[in-house]
C-alpha cells in the first residue's frame, strides 16, 4: 500500500467552512491521530477519506490514484465508529464476518479469519452472543474484529473509545495498536482527547476551526509549539500563560516582567526577545517546569522564582498536582506538577516556585504565533 496524500481538502456546509484548505500526507506504516475540540473538523475529513461525505475542493490521493469520485466500497477502506456500528440481529461472528461476505469472500476464508480476531481481542468465546448481551467494551471489540479481518488498504478510527470507561479506554488503546501492528497499513485516528492522541499516534494533527494548526510528533507537538492554541491544547495540565513585558534588566539580560512576576529570560532565548523589548509578550511554563526549589535541578535564585499561595493539592501517583495563585491583584492562577508530595498543611501558605526558564515558550500576542527560541533540557 502506498503513502495517503491530502491536498487542498475542503468541505462546504452551505455558509459553514468546517473543512478549510487542509494538507497532509500519511505514510505507509504511518498511525496519524487528528485532534482538536468539538467541530473543528476531524470526523468531517475522515469521512471524506472514506467516500461518506464528498469533498468540495481539493484531492484525496492513495499512492498515485485519485479518489474522490470513488465510491466507498472500491476505496477498500475499513472503518470503526464511535458507536461500533454492530447489527443488533446478528451474532458476534456474524457481525465480525459481515465486510467479508459483503465483498464476497470465500467461505474457507471467513472460517478462518474470524475466529483469530475474535482470540486477539478476547471475544472468541461470545461468538454466539448477540450484541444486546455485550457489554460497551465487548461491543468495541465486535468492530475491532471486523476490522482485523479486512485487509484493507486504509484503517479510519471516529472516537471509538469515547463511549468506554476510563479503565476500559486504557485497554482498547492496546487493542487499536495490536490491530495497528499486525495490519501495518496507514491508519487515521480522530478523538478529542490529546492525551490519548500522545500516547497514540506517530504524528498528530491539531486541528482548529477546520484547519491543521500544526502537525508532527508528540514530542514536537509539546516542546515546540507553533502558536498559543497549540500550547494550551497539548498538554496535562495545560500549560500556564502569564502576560508579561520584556525589559532589560539593571545588571544586563533580559527579564519578562509583570505584576505577577519577575523572571529572568534564559540566555538562548534573548535574540529572539531583543525586538520585543519594551512590549507585551505571553510567557508560558509547563507545570512539569515548575519545581519546588530545594528540589531543581538547574540554578535557582531570586530572578527564576514565582510566588503564589497554594489553593488545592491533588495528589497523583507521581507526586501532585498544586493548583496556585500569583500574589497581585489579579491572582492569576497556575498550576505545578511535582515529583514530591506537598503536605496539606501548605493550603492557604505562600510558597516559591522555581522555574525552568530555559523551557519557557513565548508568544506573539496579536497573532498568537510563538517567539521561536533553541529549547533545552
Amino acid at each position: 500500500m502506498a503513502s495517503i496524500t491530502v491536498s487542498h481538502l475542503v468541505k462546504q456546509f452551505a455558509e459553514k467552512r468546517a473543512v478549510n484548505d487542509i494538507n497532509f500526507s500519511l505514510g505507509e506504516h504511518e498511525f496519524l491521530v487528528l485532534v482538536g475540540p468539538s467541530g473543528c473538523g476531524k470526523t468531517t475529513t475522515l469521512r471524506m477519506l472514506a467516500g461518506l461525505e464528498p469533498s468540495s475542493e481539493g484531492d484525496i490521493q492513495f499512492g498515485a490514484r485519485r479518489v474522490n469520485d470513488i465510491r466507498p466500497k472500491e476505496r477498500n477502506v475499513a472503518m470503526v465508529f464511535q458507536d461500533y456500528a454492530v447489527f443488533p440481529h446478528l451474532t458476534v461472528y456474524e457481525n465480525i464476518a459481515y465486510g467479508l461476505r459483503a465483498r464476497g469472500a470465500p467461505s474457507a476464508m471467513i472460517a478462518e479469519r474470524v475466529p483469530k480476531a475474535a482470540k486477539i481481542f478476547r471475544i472468541d468465546h461470545l461468538l454466539t452472543r448477540k450484541p444486546r448481551q455485550l457489554s460497551g467494551g465487548e461491543r468495541q471489540r465486535v468492530a475491532l474484529s471486523r476490522a482485523m479481518v479486512r485487509d484493507a488498504d486504509l484503517y479510519l478510527y471516529d472516537e471509538p473509545l469515547a463511549n468506554l470507561d476510563a479503565q476500559l479506554r486504557y485497554q482498547a488503546r492496546e487493542d487499536i495498536m495490536a490491530l495497528h501492528r499486525e495490519k501495518q497499513r496507514p491508519s487515521v485516528y480522530v478523538t478529542h482527547d490529546q492525551s490519548e492522541a500522545m500516547a497514540m499516534g506517530d504524528r498528530i494533527a491539531v486541528m482548529r476551526a477546520g484547519r491543521i494548526e500544526q502537525i508532527g510528533s508528540g514530542a514536537d507537538l509539546y516542546e515546540r509549539p507553533d502558536n498559543l492554541f497549540v500550547a494550551y491544547f497539548i498538554g496535562t495540565p495545560s500549560i500556564n500563560l502569564f502576560d508579561v513585558e520584556i525589559r532589560n534588566g539593571e545588571v544586563g539580560g533580559l527579564f519578562a516582567y509583570s505584576s505577577a512576576v519577575s523572571l529572568r529570560v534564559a540566555q538562548e532565548h534573548e535574540a529572539a526577545l531583543q525586538p520585543y523589548l519594551g512590549k507585551q509578550v505571553k510567557l508560558g511554563l509547563r507545570p512539569e517546569d515548575l519545581h519546588v526549589p530545594r528540589l531543581a535541578t538547574f540554578p535557582v535564585s531570586a530572578e527564576n522564582q514565582v510566588q503564589g499561595v497554594v489553593n488545592v493539592v491533588e495528589p497523583s501517583s507521581a507526586g501532585c498536582a498544586v493548583y496556585l495563585s500569583t500574589l497581585d491583584e489579579s491572582g492569576k492562577d497556575y498550576v505545578a506538577t511535582l515529583r514530591t508530595r506537598m503536605p496539606a498543611s501548605y493550603l492557604g501558605k505562600e510558597v516559591p516556585l522555581a522555574a525552568n526558564m530555559a523551557r519557557a515558550h513565548y508568544f506573539d500576542p496579536a497573532s498568537e504565533l510563538a517567539i521561536r527560541a533553541q529549547v533545552t533540557d
